[in-house]
């Protein structure tokens, strides 16, 4: 190979598809300051997306530990898988970033690694989906319990009525005497 041969790959590897021509109306000094200027605006905006990024992040959050607890004080201990797969649902929203990425794409290369993310983002949602169909399912059982729960009772109370007043009173005497049976035995176990 020739130096004529070196210094042409040399040249067609730093020159780009496009001819750029520079602007002479401007010193060399107002482009320095222009430069500054856009490299200013740039962090100023990018310091704007990671606040907005972290109100975005703080909303979910709070939202996210705002419907757990009400899931778990209405519900319980059953209420504790669908609060769970509630938090990760939100989670998933908040980790959008692969489908973004993947979206908008630079390149092949970077594509590689955002198709990775985003099989890992599919995967976590999945399970995620799978939890909470496992926890609606649970949801759904305790709160038809609780209707069936409430209609016995109901019958309970209406048969009660329909007895003659003699025998609500022996009733009523009866389950006063033994519940005031059972608190002097949950007091007399203590002291022991």
């Amino acid at each position: 190979m020739t130096d004529f041969d070196l210094n042409l790959r040399e040249d067609t590897t730093q020159q780009s598809n496009y001819p750029t021509e520079e602007d002479s109306s401007f010193t060399p000094d107002e482009q320095e300051a222009i430069r500054a200027y856009k490299d200013n605006l740039d962090r100023k905006l990018n310091k704007n997306r990671s606040v907005l990024k972290g109100l975005e992040m703080s909303f979910w959050g709070i939202t996210s530990y705002s419907l757990a607890r009400f899931l778990v004080l209405t519900s319980g201990m059953d209420g504790v898988p669908l609060a769970i797969s509630a938090i990760l649902i939100i989670n998933q929203i908040t980790n959008r970033e692969a489908i973004e990425e993947l979206i908008n794409h630079k390149g092949e290369d970077n594509r590689n690694n955002v198709m990775g993310r985003f099989i890992k983002f599919g995967f976590s949602t999945v399970i995620t989906l799978f939890l909470m169909w496992g926890a609606v399912g649970k949801f759904l059982e305790i709160a038809y319990q609780s209707g069936e729960t409430y209609k016995n009772i109901q019958t309970t109370i209406d048969k009660f009525n329909k007895l003659p007043e003699s025998e609500q009173n022996t009733i009523t005497v009866l389950v006063g005497l033994l519940s005031i049976a059972g608190v002097y035995i949950v007091i007399d176990s203590r002291r022991r």
